[in-house]
């Protein structure tokens, strides 16, 4: 009687395979059932359709099958017989491609309910998600070929979390910073103002807390006139606009990926009242000025009254 062994082999498509059965002089290897391969008195055969990816080592004895294709999966006997001994091993080979890397996409941005998906297609996959050596959540497909998606909830921001794919012959790791993917409320945007003295054209300056992709911008009637960005987050974010008096409301807007802020600004509050007091303060300083030369006059003439008088009666004292 036979020998008997079962032996399980996984493999990756495109690589080598070696069936460890040692054949020294004589042996096969069968395909479901169909010779491919064979030894007698040490010399190898091997059939057409195996030529070049099926080898005997003549120095181990051991047969291989190299090129591997997904088609290459199935059960391979290999049978060593030597006068009476005689052992069988049967493998049962299967060919993986290895696991594809898993991607991440964004569910829910806003900080407070920050949740994101990983995902991954691919033959006999498990995905899981994993935090400081800790798993998380696993998830698997009773089919064998099919796309798997697993939700994961944000939670903690002190470490990144993995997602990670795998296969019984390889896994794929993705990295996921939660700052990358959470992001807080915008904050509300802040308008200062300036105006020329005595002009109706004005400047107005919007600024807020600058954050990861906040941009800043002032529209119009429905048209964007200007917007800004800046990656150093240590900078507030500011932006200038120049304005003459018109009907138009004008809108400093601050958004980034899960809100927006806004702040609005009449030039009839801005520009106007600028104007108006600018043109007070010069009406002011004219009167002052009106108001200092009448006084000088007067004192003036009241001198020249006076210094009359006084040379009058210095005249008709000596006259008398």
């Amino acid at each position: 009687m036979p020998f008997t062994q079962s032996k399980q082999l996984n493999c990756i498509v495109g690589e080598k395979v070696t069936f460890k059965t040692v054949v020294k002089n004589n042996g096969h290897v069968l395909s479901y059932g169909t010779e491919i391969g064979k030894v007698i008195k040490k010399s190898p055969g091997i059939s057409d359709r195996y030529t070049g990816r099926l080898q005997w080592d003549s120095s181990t004895g051991f047969f291989s099958l190299s090129g591997l294709k997904m088609s290459d999966s199935g059960d391979y006997l290999i049978e060593d017989y030597d006068g009476s001994q005689r052992e069988e091993v049967t493998y049962q080979l299967t060919v993986y491609t290895r696991v594809p890397k898993p991607w991440v996409s964004s569910r829910n941005k806003m900080k407070s309910t920050c949740s994101v998906l990983c995902s991954v297609n691919g033959t006999e996959v498990t995905l899981s998600w994993h935090r400081e050596g800790e798993t998380l959540f696993e998830t698997s497909s009773p089919n064998l070929s099919t796309h798997l998606s697993l939700p994961l909830e944000i939670e903690e921001y002190s470490a990144p979390y993995s997602c990670v794919a795998t296969n019984p012959v390889s896994n794929k790791t993705v990295l996921v910073k939660p700052e990358e993917h959470c992001f807080e409320s915008v904050s509300k945007p802040h308008i200062e103002t300036s105006a020329a003295g005595g002009s109706r054209r004005c400047t107005l300056q919007c600024s807020v807390q600058n954050g990861r992709e906040v941009t800043l911008s002032w529209s119009t009637e429905g048209e964007r006139l200007s917007h800004t960005s800046n990656p150093n987050l240590n900078t507030p974010l500011s932006l200038t606009l120049e304005i003459q008096e018109s009907n138009f409301t004008y809108s400093c807007v601050a958004t980034n990926p899960v809100s927006e802020e806004r702040a609005a600004y009449h030039p009839s509050q801005v520009c106007e009242e600028h104007g108006i007091r600018s043109h007070d303060a010069v009406l002011y300083i004219m009167f002052v000025l009106r108001l200092v030369e009448f006084v000088l006059v007067t004192v003036g003439v009241g001198l020249l009254i006076r210094l009359y008088k006084v040379l009058t009666q210095h005249r008709q004292v000596h006259l008398s």
